[in-house]
C-alpha cells in the first residue's frame, strides 16, 4: 500500500492555533477520501511551531472503477412516430459516451424516463491528489490572517516550504509563493538546514534524527516525563495546568526540561501573583512542597520554576540565568506595584473609576458599579436575605470593582478580584466581603465553580446582568461565532448561578429591573420592551445549553421554555422550577397515562387557542346541563384555585393532570364543544380555555412529540 505526505513549513505560528489547524487538514483529507471513495488505512497528523503535516497511509493506486447509472429524458420523447431513437435520445447518448443500443426505458416515481449505465474509470490517486491539496491549504481557516510580500494569498505565517510526496514521488503543487518538494526544514538551531526526504513514510523517523519531535503527543509525554524527573530528584510537586502544558508543547520542537530558581524574598508577595507572573506571562510552572502546609492546609509555594527549552541540553545554565533574570524583572516590578497600592485607601481606588469610561454612551465605570450595587440589592430582597445580609451585599458591590484602579491589576489583569481580596483584608473588611470581591466573578467558565454564598451570588448575577443588558442596549449582539465581548459566555455564568444555587429568581423582573436602572441613570429613553425581548430570548438560548447538559429531551425543553399563556394565565414559572419540571416529568414521558393526559389536554388547548372570540367571558354554572359539563366544571376548581406552592410542585402538577384525564376524555367523547348554541359553545370553550391556562402556567404541553 501508498503512504501521501503533506507538510507545510511556515514561520512560527501561535501556539493555540497549531493543534485545531492539523484537525481542519485531517478533516479535509478524509472529505477527500469520500468523496473519491479512496480507501486508506490511518491518517496521522504532525505538528510543531514550524509545521503542518498530515501523513495518509494506506492508500491504493487508483480508484476504484464504477458504474454510474444516468437518468435521461421522459420515454415520451425518446423515440418518433416509427419508433425510431429521437433526437434526444441520441445526444443523451451522445453526451455520455454510448451506443443508444445501450439506452433502457425504466420507470421512475410513476412515470418513465431513459436510463444508462457508464463504466467509469478510476483515476490514478496521486493524480487526484494533486487537485485538492492546494485546496486543502487555502481553505485552512484562522481567526488571523496575514499576507507577505507582492503575494494576494492568507495564511497564519508565511509559508517558507512544502513536501507533497507520494512514496518517493514529488505530487506537484504550486502556491503562489512556493512549490512542492521533497526537501523538509530540521530544527532551526540544531540541524543544519534542508534535508531530502527520500520515501513519505520514513517522516517521523527523518526529523527524529533532525532534532524535531513531529508528533505533539510524544512531545507532551517527553515533557511529563522530564519534570517527573525532576520532582523525584529535588522532592518538590510541579503544578501542570492542562492548558499550559499544551501550550507550552507547541511551543517547541525538541523539548528539554529546565529547574530555575528566584530569590525567597519575593514569596513574601501574594502565591496569585507569582503564579501569574511565571504561568500566564512566562509559560513557566511553579513549583510547591509536596505536603501541605500544617498552617494554611495548602501547598506552599517554592521559590522554583521549570520551564521547557526548545533545544538540548548543551548551555543549559546559560538559558537558565537569562530565565531567572527575566522573571526576576518581572516580580520586582510587581512588588513596587503592591507596596505601592497598600499606600492608597480603597475609596482612592474607587474614585478613580469616576474617571474610566465602561462604554461609551454607557457612562464611567463608577456608574456602572452603582447600578450593580442596586441590582444586588433588588435581588437579594427577591431570595428573602436578612437585613445584615442586604449590608454585606452592598458592601461587596461597591468594592466589586475597585481594585480595577489599582497599578497590580493594570499590570496583571488576570488579578482582577483576586488582588481586591487581597487588598481589602489588609484594609480589615469583613472576611464574606473580602471573598465576594473575589468570588462575584465566578462562574468564569462553564466547568468553574461557584461562589460560597447567597450574598455574592446576588452581586455575580448583577454583575453578568449589567454587562449583558448594557451591551445589548448598544445592539452589540453576538450574531455567528463573533463575540468579542464573550457575551454568550456572560449568560451562561447568570444561568449556571441561578441554576447552580438553586434561586428563585425570574428572567422577566430581573431584566425589567437592570433595564430599569441602566435607562433612569443615564437617561436613554430605551425601548425597554424591545430589549428585553432581545435579552431573555439570549438567555433562554443559554438555558436550552444547560438543560441539553442535563440529559433533559428537546421536546421537554421546548413544552417548559415555549409556554404560550393567555391574558388569564398567572406567572410563568422560574428557571429552577422550570428545570425541576422537566427533569421530573422526564421520568414519566412515555407513560400511557401521560400520553392520554397530553392528548386531553393539548385537544381542549387547541380548541380554545382556535376560538378565541367565541369564549365565554363569564362562566353561568346554572347553563351547563350535560353530566360530562358539570363533571369537567367540577374537576376543574380544585387545579384552578391550588396555592402557588402546589401549582408549580411537579409531583402534584403530575398528579392533577392524571385526576383530570378521564373527565376531560370523556368530555370530548360525549359533548359537541362547538355547537349552534352560543352559550353552549361559549362555555365549553370557556372550560376548556381554563384548563390550557392552568396546564400552560407549567409548560406548553404541544411541544411534546410522542413516537
Amino acid at each position: 500500500m501508498n503512504t501521501y505526505l503533506l507538510e507545510i513549513g511556515l514561520e512560527e505560528m501561535p501556539a493555540q492555533m497549531i493543534l485545531p489547524a492539523v484537525e481542519q487538514l485531517k478533516s479535509l483529507a478524509n472529505k477527500t477520501c469520500e468523496l473519491h471513495k479512496l480507501s486508506f488505512d490511518n491518517i496521522l497528523t504532525f505538528s510543531t511551531p514550524r509545521r503542518l503535516t498530515l501523513q495518509l497511509q494506506g492508500l491504493p493506486e487508483k480508484q476504484a472503477d464504477r458504474k454510474i447509472e444516468l437518468k435521461g429524458p421522459p420515454a415520451a420523447i425518446a423515440k418518433d412516430a416509427k419508433n425510431n431513437w429521437s433526437k434526444a435520445a441520441q445526444g443523451f447518448a451522445g453526451k455520455n459516451g454510448v451506443s443508444v443500443d445501450n439506452l433502457e426505458i425504466r420507470d421512475f416515481e410513476g412515470k418513465e424516463y431513459l436510463f444508462v449505465q457508464r463504466e467509469e474509470l478510476g483515476k490514478p490517486v496521486p493524480e487526484l491528489l494533486q487537485a485538492e491539496v492546494e485546496q486543502w491549504i487555502s481553505q485552512l481557516n484562522f481567526p488571523k490572517n496575514m499576507r507577505w510580500g507582492s503575494y494576494r494569498m492568507r495564511f497564519i505565517r508565511p509559508i517558507r516550504w512544502i513536501v507533497s510526496l507520494w512514496n518517493d514521488e514529488v505530487v506537484p503543487v504550486k502556491l503562489e509563493m512556493v512549490e512542492a518538494g521533497n526537501e523538509t526544514r530540521g530544527h532551526r538551531f540544531l540541524s543544519s538546514g534542508k534535508s531530502v526526504l527520500k520515501q513519505a513514510a520514513e517522516y517521523e523517523n527523518l526529523l527524529e534524527k533532525l532534532n524535531v519531535m513531529a508528533n505533539f503527543e510524544k512531545r507532551r509525554e517527553s515533557i511529563l516525563s522530564q519534570v517527573k524527573k525532576q520532582e523525584q530528584k529535588h522532592g518538590f510537586e510541579v503544578e501542570l495546568e492542562d492548558r499550559l502544558l499544551t501550550e507550552v508543547t507547541n511551543l517547541v520542537e525538541w523539548p528539554t526540561v529546565l529547574l530555575g530558581d528566584f530569590e525567597k524574598d519575593f514569596l513574601e508577595l501574594p502565591s496569585e501573583v507569582l503564579v501569574t507572573s511565571m504561568a500566564v506571562h512566562q509559560r513557566y510552572f511553579p513549583v510547591f512542597q509536596k505536603n501541605k502546609d500544617n498552617k494554611t492546609g495548602g501547598k506552599k509555594l517554592l521559590p522554583n520554576f521549570v520551564t521547557v527549552r526548545n533545544g538540548d541540553e548543551r548551555s543549559l545554565e546559560t538559558v537558565q540565568r537569562g530565565n531567572e533574570k527575566v522573571l526576576r524583572a518581572r516580580l520586582s516590578d510587581a512588588r513596587f506595584f503592591y507596596l505601592d497600592d497598600q499606600k492608597k485607601t480603597l475609596s482612592d481606588f474607587q474614585t478613580k473609576a469616576d474617571n474610566v469610561v465602561f462604554f461609551q454612551q454607557r457612562g464611567s465605570q463608577a456608574q456602572r458599579v452603582q447600578r450593580i450595587a442596586e441590582l444586588s440589592v433588588y435581588i437579594a430582597h427577591s431570595l428573602n436575605l436578612s437585613k445584615t445580609q442586604k449590608k454585606q451585599v452592598q458592601r461587596i458591590a461597591e468594592l466589586s470593582k475597585f481594585d480595577l484602579g489599582t497599578r497590580m491589576v493594570a499590570e496583571f489583569p488576570e488579578l482582577q478580584g483576586v488582588m481586591g481580596e487581597n487588598y481589602a483584608k489588609l484594609k480589615n473588611e469583613p472576611d464574606l466581603v473580602c471573598s465576594g470581591i473575589r468570588e462575584h466573578y465566578y462562574p468564569r467558565t462553564a466547568k468553574d465553580s461557584l461562589p460560597q454564598n447567597m450574598e455574592t451570588v446576588a452581586v455575580s448575577v448583577a454583575d453578568k446582568l449589567d454587562m449583558l443588558n448594557t451591551a445589548f442596549s448598544l445592539d452589540m449582539i453576538p450574531t455567528g461565532a463573533a463575540d468579542p465581548f464573550a457575551l454568550r459566555r456572560t449568560a451562561q455564568g447568570i444561568i449556571q448561578l441561578i441554576f447552580g444555587s438553586g434561586i428563585s429568581l425570574g428572567l422577566h423582573d430581573l431584566t425589567s429591573e437592570a433595564i430599569r436602572l441602566l435607562d433612569v441613570q443615564q437617561n436613554l429613553g430605551l425601548d425597554r420592551s424591545k430589549l428585553q425581548h432581545e435579552l431573555i430570548k439570549f438567555l433562554l438560548q443559554r438555558q436550552r445549553w444547560y438543560m441539553q447538559q442535563r440529559n433533559i429531551r428537546y421536546d421537554l425543553i421546548e413544552a417548559v421554555l415555549q409556554i404560550r399563556p393567555s391574558d388569564r394565565a398567572e406567572s410563568k414559572a422560574l428557571p429552577v422550577e422550570q428545570l425541576q419540571l422537566a427533569e421530573f416529568l422526564g421520568k414519566h414521558l412515555e407513560t400511557d397515562i401521560f400520553k392520554r393526559s397530553v392528548e386531553a389536554i393539548v385537544r381542549a388547548a387547541n380548541i380554545s387557542y382556535k376560538y378565541p372570540k367565541k369564549i365565554a367571558i363569564n362562566m353561568d354554572q346554572s347553563t351547563l346541563k350535560l353530566a360530562e359539563e358539570k363533571n369537567f366544571f367540577t374537576a376543574l376548581q380544585p387545579i384552578l384555585n391550588s396555592d402557588q406552592q402546589a401549582r408549580w410542585n411537579p409531583e402534584n402538577y403530575l398528579k392533577q393532570l392524571h385526576e383530570i384525564e378521564p373527565v376531560v376524555t370523556r368530555f370530548f367523547e360525549d359533548v359537541m364543544v362547538m355547537d349552534e348554541d352560543p352559550l353552549k359553545c361559549g362555555n365549553r370553550l370557556w372550560l376548556c380555555s381554563r384548563l390550557a391556562e392552568w396546564s400552560g402556567r407549567h409548560l406548553d404541553l404541544r411541544a411534546i412529540v410522542f413516537a
